[in-house]
Protein backbone atom coordinates (compact mmCIF):
# COMPACT_ATOMS: atom_id res chain seq x y z
CA UNK A 1 0.00 0.00 0.00
CA UNK A 2 1.51 2.98 -0.54
CA UNK A 3 2.56 5.92 2.12
CA UNK A 4 -0.19 8.63 1.18
CA UNK A 5 -2.68 5.91 0.58
CA UNK A 6 -1.94 4.77 4.03
CA UNK A 7 -2.62 8.10 5.52
CA UNK A 8 -5.74 8.93 4.15
CA UNK A 9 -7.07 5.53 5.26
CA UNK A 10 -5.29 6.04 8.95
CA UNK A 11 -6.97 9.21 8.95
CA UNK A 12 -10.69 8.57 7.57
CA UNK A 13 -10.00 6.02 10.19
CA UNK A 14 -9.76 8.89 12.94
CA UNK A 15 -11.93 10.38 11.99
CA UNK A 16 -14.71 7.79 12.01
CA UNK A 17 -13.60 6.73 15.36
CA UNK A 18 -13.88 10.59 16.47
CA UNK A 19 -17.69 10.94 15.13
CA UNK A 20 -18.66 8.02 16.88
CA UNK A 21 -17.26 9.15 19.65
CA UNK A 22 -19.67 12.51 19.10
CA UNK A 23 -22.44 10.69 18.33
CA UNK A 24 -23.33 9.55 22.03
CA UNK A 25 -25.41 6.59 23.11
CA UNK A 26 -26.40 3.98 20.55
CA UNK A 27 -30.38 4.81 19.77
CA UNK A 28 -33.18 2.88 20.02
CA UNK A 29 -33.79 2.62 16.07
CA UNK A 30 -29.95 1.29 15.92
CA UNK A 31 -30.48 -1.50 18.67
CA UNK A 32 -34.03 -2.58 16.56
CA UNK A 33 -31.61 -2.57 13.06
CA UNK A 34 -28.93 -4.51 14.71
CA UNK A 35 -31.44 -7.11 16.02
CA UNK A 36 -33.31 -7.21 11.99
CA UNK A 37 -29.85 -7.74 11.00
CA UNK A 38 -29.14 -10.43 13.10
CA UNK A 39 -32.75 -11.94 11.89
CA UNK A 40 -31.54 -11.74 8.83
CA UNK A 41 -28.13 -13.41 9.04
CA UNK A 42 -30.10 -16.13 10.92
CA UNK A 43 -32.54 -16.90 8.60
CA UNK A 44 -30.16 -16.50 5.67
CA UNK A 45 -28.68 -19.78 7.61
CA UNK A 46 -25.45 -18.20 9.72
CA UNK A 47 -24.89 -19.46 13.37
CA UNK A 48 -24.68 -17.28 16.20
CA UNK A 49 -21.21 -16.76 15.82
CA UNK A 50 -20.96 -16.22 12.29
CA UNK A 51 -23.81 -13.69 12.77
CA UNK A 52 -21.60 -12.09 14.85
CA UNK A 53 -18.36 -12.07 13.04
CA UNK A 54 -20.07 -10.88 9.88
CA UNK A 55 -21.64 -8.12 11.65
CA UNK A 56 -17.98 -7.21 13.14
CA UNK A 57 -16.47 -7.29 9.74
CA UNK A 58 -19.44 -4.45 8.53
CA UNK A 59 -18.73 -2.41 11.67
CA UNK A 60 -14.86 -2.57 10.78
CA UNK A 61 -15.96 -1.33 7.51
CA UNK A 62 -18.69 1.41 8.98
CA UNK A 63 -15.36 2.28 11.29
CA UNK A 64 -13.20 3.11 8.28
CA UNK A 65 -15.76 4.88 5.70
CA UNK A 66 -18.91 6.98 5.48
CA UNK A 67 -22.21 5.07 4.98
CA UNK A 68 -24.95 2.79 6.31
CA UNK A 69 -25.94 -0.45 6.79
CA UNK A 70 -28.80 -1.47 4.90
CA UNK A 71 -28.32 -5.51 5.65
CA UNK A 72 -26.90 -7.83 7.37
CA UNK A 73 -23.91 -8.01 5.23
CA UNK A 74 -24.26 -4.50 3.06
CA UNK A 75 -23.71 -0.86 3.35
CA UNK A 76 -24.19 1.73 1.05
CA UNK A 77 -21.64 4.47 0.79
CA UNK A 78 -21.73 7.94 1.15
CA UNK A 79 -21.17 8.34 -2.50
CA UNK A 80 -24.02 5.90 -3.70
CA UNK A 81 -21.50 2.93 -3.96
CA UNK A 82 -22.84 -0.98 -2.72
CA UNK A 83 -20.12 -2.51 -0.40
CA UNK A 84 -21.24 -6.03 0.02
CA UNK A 85 -19.49 -8.43 2.46
CA UNK A 86 -18.38 -11.83 2.11
CA UNK A 87 -19.90 -13.94 4.86
CA UNK A 88 -16.84 -14.88 6.89
CA UNK A 89 -15.61 -18.39 5.82
CA UNK A 90 -17.27 -18.33 2.47
CA UNK A 91 -15.32 -16.80 -0.62
CA UNK A 92 -18.26 -15.28 -2.46
CA UNK A 93 -20.87 -12.33 -1.75
CA UNK A 94 -24.24 -13.44 -1.70
CA UNK A 95 -27.23 -11.14 -1.68
CA UNK A 96 -29.50 -11.22 2.02
CA UNK A 97 -32.53 -11.04 1.37
CA UNK A 98 -34.67 -7.93 3.98
CA UNK A 99 -37.54 -10.44 4.22
CA UNK A 100 -36.76 -12.91 6.69
CA UNK A 101 -39.68 -15.42 4.68
CA UNK A 102 -37.10 -15.83 2.11
CA UNK A 103 -34.11 -17.24 1.99
CA UNK A 104 -31.06 -15.63 0.85
CA UNK A 105 -29.82 -16.00 -2.88
CA UNK A 106 -26.88 -18.59 -3.08
CA UNK A 107 -23.18 -16.81 -3.25
CA UNK A 108 -21.93 -17.06 -7.10
CA UNK A 109 -19.03 -15.95 -8.27
CA UNK A 110 -18.54 -13.34 -10.48
CA UNK A 111 -21.94 -11.67 -8.57
CA UNK A 112 -22.63 -8.32 -10.23
CA UNK A 113 -26.47 -7.11 -11.22
CA UNK A 114 -26.65 -5.68 -14.77
CA UNK A 115 -25.76 -1.94 -15.34
CA UNK A 116 -23.26 -2.15 -12.70
CA UNK A 117 -19.38 -2.15 -12.74
CA UNK A 118 -18.23 -4.26 -10.01
CA UNK A 119 -14.74 -4.75 -8.01
CA UNK A 120 -13.71 -7.36 -5.81
CA UNK A 121 -11.44 -7.34 -2.66
CA UNK A 122 -9.99 -11.06 -4.00
CA UNK A 123 -8.90 -12.55 -7.62
CA UNK A 124 -11.50 -14.02 -9.61
CA UNK A 125 -14.67 -12.57 -8.25
CA UNK A 126 -14.26 -13.29 -5.07
CA UNK A 127 -14.20 -11.20 -1.83
CA UNK A 128 -15.66 -8.12 -0.84
CA UNK A 129 -17.84 -6.50 -3.53
CA UNK A 130 -17.69 -3.00 -4.22
CA UNK A 131 -20.85 -2.38 -7.24
CA UNK A 132 -20.88 1.20 -8.67
CA UNK A 133 -23.53 2.83 -10.71
CA UNK A 134 -23.99 6.26 -11.51
CA UNK A 135 -21.48 7.87 -13.97
CA UNK A 136 -18.65 9.78 -11.27
CA UNK A 137 -15.83 9.79 -9.67
CA UNK A 138 -15.78 7.55 -6.56
CA UNK A 139 -12.87 7.45 -4.36
CA UNK A 140 -11.54 3.99 -3.24
CA UNK A 141 -10.25 3.70 0.86
CA UNK A 142 -8.30 1.28 1.54
CA UNK A 143 -8.84 -0.74 -1.83
CA UNK A 144 -5.28 -2.33 -3.01
CA UNK A 145 -3.47 -5.66 -3.54
CA UNK A 146 -4.56 -7.79 -6.11
CA UNK A 147 -8.47 -8.00 -6.75
CA UNK A 148 -10.66 -8.11 -9.83
CA UNK A 149 -13.70 -6.65 -11.56
CA UNK A 150 -16.00 -7.65 -13.77
CA UNK A 151 -18.47 -4.64 -16.15
CA UNK A 152 -21.30 -5.50 -16.28
CA UNK A 153 -23.07 -2.58 -17.24
CA UNK A 154 -25.02 -1.87 -20.50
CA UNK A 155 -22.91 -2.92 -23.93
CA UNK A 156 -20.18 -1.26 -25.14
CA UNK A 157 -19.72 1.18 -21.80
CA UNK A 158 -16.21 1.56 -20.24
CA UNK A 159 -15.08 2.00 -16.95
CA UNK A 160 -11.82 4.50 -16.58
CA UNK A 161 -9.14 4.28 -13.39
CA UNK A 162 -7.81 7.04 -11.95
CA UNK A 163 -4.45 7.69 -9.68
CA UNK A 164 -4.50 10.06 -6.69
CA UNK A 165 -3.92 13.63 -9.14
CA UNK A 166 -7.02 12.10 -10.73
CA UNK A 167 -5.30 11.24 -14.66
CA UNK A 168 -6.45 8.09 -16.20
CA UNK A 169 -4.28 5.28 -15.97
CA UNK A 170 -6.35 2.76 -17.05
CA UNK A 171 -9.80 1.98 -19.51
CA UNK A 172 -11.69 -1.22 -19.04
CA UNK A 173 -12.75 -2.80 -22.51
CA UNK A 174 -16.12 -2.48 -23.23
CA UNK A 175 -18.90 -4.45 -21.21
CA UNK A 176 -19.78 -6.56 -20.90
CA UNK A 177 -16.00 -7.83 -19.74
CA UNK A 178 -14.59 -9.25 -16.47
CA UNK A 179 -10.65 -9.46 -15.69
CA UNK A 180 -9.55 -12.31 -13.24
CA UNK A 181 -6.88 -10.06 -11.94
CA UNK A 182 -5.77 -6.40 -11.63
CA UNK A 183 -3.54 -4.47 -8.72
CA UNK A 184 -5.75 -1.91 -7.30
CA UNK A 185 -3.00 0.03 -5.59
CA UNK A 186 -2.59 2.89 -7.89
CA UNK A 187 -6.08 3.27 -8.17
CA UNK A 188 -7.52 5.66 -6.39
CA UNK A 189 -10.47 7.38 -8.22
CA UNK A 190 -13.01 4.92 -10.44
CA UNK A 191 -15.54 6.39 -13.05
CA UNK A 192 -17.71 3.76 -14.37
CA UNK A 193 -18.72 5.27 -17.37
Amino acid sequence: MSILKRYASLAATALALLSVGWAGPASVETAQTSAAFGKQAHAAGLSRDEADALQAKVDRYLARQDGRQVSANEIVLADGARLTVTVPGERYVREMNTSATTASRAAAQWECDYTYFCMFRQTLGMGDRLALYHCQDYALQNWTGDGSYYNNQTPGTRAVFKNRNRNVIHTTLAAPFSVASYDWTPVWFVRPC
